[in-house]
């Protein structure tokens, strides 16, 4: 054990996986790494996140949005570049208008670009995103569709986790934090360096072996490859370890100390095969060598020019085949495929992302036909986690099915995976085991199955025993705020409901708060509220119509009439997309 982490295939680990060890930034690295730095520089890693730069973007653009009925508009105004959304009604007119100054780029821009902004408290994603490969202003990811969360959709610390270098984290609060260091950079492979530039400020002639910093190639396979897996490991569900987050991953341990992620498993006991992790250790050239890993193909330090791809990664091949391996012949395999090995071993395929396709991982002999979509049957680890205690893997099993079921709920195959979840989390907590995720979720759970009583006596134990702004912390506050509206105890709902739009801004808690404050007497604050609801969700219908009760009833015959007259034609709009899904 190293610091309460078990450090599995090395003997001596790096001093600098030790928590306490502090990060220190790319730039005091580069003071003594120049050309390391440099060479890093012409990779997309380093391309990750940037701060927008309004000459560097195509900063106008129009397009209607034929399955919202929203219009966009990309533009620049002075050194901003603006997003802005339009939502129509039924015969056309202007419903409302949102834009947001856009702070950053996400993606290193060789399939695309998405966009972030900023509202002061909390970033936020825009529903714009540029696709290099078409050329143009589309939808972003998951959003070309008639119902999408516009400017709504808020992104925490974990949305960023594989953008950015290091972030500020408010208190705990995955919801408020500051960046602060906006790309990837040394240290998100190397480790904290700290230890080592206390080393070599002490004595900058040292020479010995060096174990205050990270170097990927001297690792185990399984530790090399987890410095890559922690943001190219990307499975069906996932579960953080007890009291762990994405943050507290460092180079040179398991990441299996800090969460293990998991695939779907069929009805034939194997593992459906989707992303680059699995695909790669399916294959025959992984299994039957312990050389082969990411940083084979792939050196962080190197950007090979476009005109020599094919020759460097054909070199690579050989490096284990010969030529003579290919069972097509030379000419042929110039005819076809240029004589690259990858076009037909590792085929490009399309993905989930819109406009892009990305390399099979699978090497092998490709049919070029779909896989067939069997039933998923339950859930395995990607990565070997025999080693974990029992009870660690139950309670990880449990977390990831119930967020596959929370993502997927209309989907047959999970509809035990709630039940399953509870089981297991009960057990858990009855072996003394339990901590602040598992027993939310549990409370979650215990609500969904209409147990109330033990539903609120969970999340109250959480509350009492989780003093930061965590997530654990605010989805019990949310569930104890729900629990109190639905009793209709509304000054207690408000109570709750105020600390959690401190922690997180979203329209369904903004306009759950203005109706306990409404009902709890105070009539300034629930508009206030409502209208907070109306600024993150122009379309909420509710809010409108509960705004223009609260105003007539004041003599407001002016602002109840507005957003009467709202609250019908946003319905009106909503009735003919949902008509629009059913065609």
């Amino acid at each position: 054990m190293f610091f309460g982490i078990s450090v599995r295939g090395l003997a001596e680990p790096p001093t600098n996986t030790d928590p306490a060890v502090g990060y220190v930034g790319t730039k005091t690295c580069a003071q003594c790494h120049e050309a390391e730095h440099l060479t890093y520089l012409d990779t997309k890693h380093s391309e990750s996140m940037e701060r927008v730069d309004p000459d560097k973007e195509v900063s106008s653009a129009t397009f209607h949005h034929e399955a919202s009925g929203n219009d966009y508009q990309v533009l620049r105004r002075g050194d901003d570049l603006i997003h802005r959304e339009i939502l129509r009604g039924p015969d056309g007119e202007e419903l409302a208008r949102t834009e947001h100054p856009i702070v950053f780029t996400l993606g290193s821009g060789t399939h695309g670009k998405s966009y972030v902004y900023h509202d002061g408290s909390h970033f936020g994603q825009s529903p714009l995103s540029w696709y290099q490969d078409t050329g143009k202003w589309a939808m972003s990811p998951g959003y070309d569709v008639p119902f999408h969360p516009g400017f709504g959709r808020k992104l925490s610390s974990e949305c960023f986790f594989c953008h950015v270098g290091d972030i500020d984290r408010k208190n705990g609060n995955p919801n408020e934090f500051s960046i602060l260091e906006e790309k990837i950079g040394c240290e998100r492979c190397h480790g904290p360096g700290e230890k080592h530039v206390a080393r070599y400020r002490e004595n900058p002639k040292f020479a010995g072996a060096d174990n205050t910093i990270v170097n990927p190639s001297r690792l185990s396979r399984e530790l090399s490859e987890a410095i890559c897996q922690q943001c190219h490991l990307q499975a069906a569900g996932k579960a953080m370890l007890a009291n762990k987050d994405e943050w507290d991953y460092r180079p040179g341990l398991p990441l299996t100390d800090f969460r293990i992620d998991y695939q779907y498993r069929l009805g034939d006991d194997t593992m459906r095969v989707v992303g680059h992790v699995e695909q790669l250790h399916m294959s025959k050239c992984y299994q039957q060598t312990e050389s082969l890993t990411c940083i084979t193909c792939h050196n962080p330090h190197q950007t090979v020019p476009a005109e020599s791809t094919i020759e460097h990664y054909r070199k690579i091949c050989l490096s284990c085949h010969t030529d003579q391996s290919c069972g097509e012949p030379h000419a042929k395999r110039v005819e076809k495929a240029q004589n690259d090995c990858s076009q037909c071993h590792m085929p490009a395929q399309g993905t989930e992302v819109p406009h892009t396709a990305f390399h099979h991982h699978r090497i092998g002999i490709h049919s070029g036909q779909a896989t067939s979509v069997e039933p998923a049957v339950g859930l395995s680890p990607v990565l070997d986690v025999a080693e974990l205690p029992g009870m660690v893997r139950k309670r990880c099993e449990a977390l990831a099915k119930f967020q596959v079921a929370q993502e997927d709920p209309g989907n047959p195959n999970f509809r035990d995976y709630g039940i399953e979840a509870a089981k297991a989390l009960i057990e858990v907590k009855n072996a003394g085991h339990a901590d602040a995720d598992a027993t939310t979720i549990l409370a979650m759970l215990a609500r969904s199955q209409g147990q109330s009583a033990i539903a609120q006596d969970l999340a109250r134990e959480v509350v009492a025993s989780e003093r930061v702004p965590s997530r654990p912390r605010l989805e019990s506050l949310r569930l104890l705020a729900n629990l109190a509206y639905q009793r209709r105890e509304f000054a207690e709902a408000a109570k709750y409901y105020r600390e959690v739009t401190e922690l997180q801004s979203e329209p369904f808690d903004y306009f759950q708060l203005g109706v306990s404050e409404q009902n709890s007497g105070n009539t300034e604050q629930a508009i206030e509220s409502l209208n907070k609801t109306i600024e993150l969700a122009p379309q909420h219908v509710s809010a409108h119509r509960f705004l223009a009760a609260i105003y007539q009833s004041r003599g407001r015959g002016d602002l109840a009439a507005r957003h009467s007259k709202l609250a019908g034609q946003h319905a009106m709009r909503l009735q003919q997309l949902q008509v629009k899904t059913q065609e």
